[in-house]
């Protein structure tokens, strides 16, 4: 489905959306919505973001000790009760990082993809716009066609599995430039929405204007209230109902 204009609105800090019906899960509901499942969060730091509140939001949800970079992963959570298992890991260069992991960590979305058995227990999740607004269109288009052809492959052996994409966010006055701004990004999200508009199973989370329309300053990182209206969308798909 396109995404009208607007496409919700907040209401005392929730997004009331036009676009599908979203839940406001409590912490014990992501625990019961999460069990039994495996989710792979991948992307830029927007989805990390995603990791880091469910860690926070989850009960009883403990970060392993990968010995790696906090803010460059790979990152995962466990909760032994309810058998829930969260993974991060950030998308194959091109980065912009201060420190980045070491290359072996470096992984394609694509080629990750490709590693996962899929299935009704597994969620997949990622966002891949962020960090290309430096490259060109033809370059993101040739990016994307390979994690479409992933995703293709992923959903024939096992169409259970749930395929979510995370868009790009607005970026925030900080960012606003001629070599990253929000018409850049947007044409990203087209490109994004585009490809996959013909899979069937595939869920794209817009999240543009929920990170536009907010009371809060725009930021490419968008300030916890909107992350947990975010993460709420994506339990809606999750567990519909």
């Amino acid at each position: 489905m396109t995404t009208p204009v607007p496409a919700g609105f907040y209401l005392k800090d929730v997004w009331k959306s036009f676009v599908c019906n979203t839940r406001q899960f409590s912490s014990a509901q992501m625990g019961n919505c999460l069990k039994n499942k495996i989710v792979y969060l991948m992307g830029d730091s927007t989805t990390r973001q995603w990791f880091e509140y469910l860690e926070k939001t989850v009960p009883g949800i403990k970060r392993m000790d990968l010995h790696t970079l906090p803010a460059g992963g790979p990152l995962m959570a466990v909760e032994l009760k309810n058998n829930i298992i969260i993974h991060w890991r950030v998308h194959g260069v091109p980065l912009r990082f201060g420190k980045v992991m070491p290359i072996t960590d470096l992984h394609y979305i694509s080629n990750d993809i490709d590693e996962i058995a899929g299935g009704r227990h597994a969620v997949i999740v990622f966002t891949y716009c962020a960090h290309l607004v430096f490259h060109p269109i033809t370059f993101y288009v040739y990016e994307v066609a390979k994690i479409r052809q992933s995703v293709v492959a992923l959903l024939s052996r096992a169409p259970e599995t749930t395929v979510i994409i995370k868009s790009g966010n607005t970026a925030g006055l900080k960012v606003h430039n001629i070599f990253q701004s929000d018409w850049h990004m947007l044409q990203l999200n087209t490109v994004m929405r585009e490809m996959f508009r013909d899979i069937d199973g595939v869920i794209f989370i817009d999240v543009w204007q929920m990170t536009s329309c907010h009371y809060l300053i725009e930021n490419i990182h968008p300030g916890p209230v909107i992350i947990a209206n975010e993460v709420d969308m994506l339990l809606s798909y999750v567990c519909p109902t």
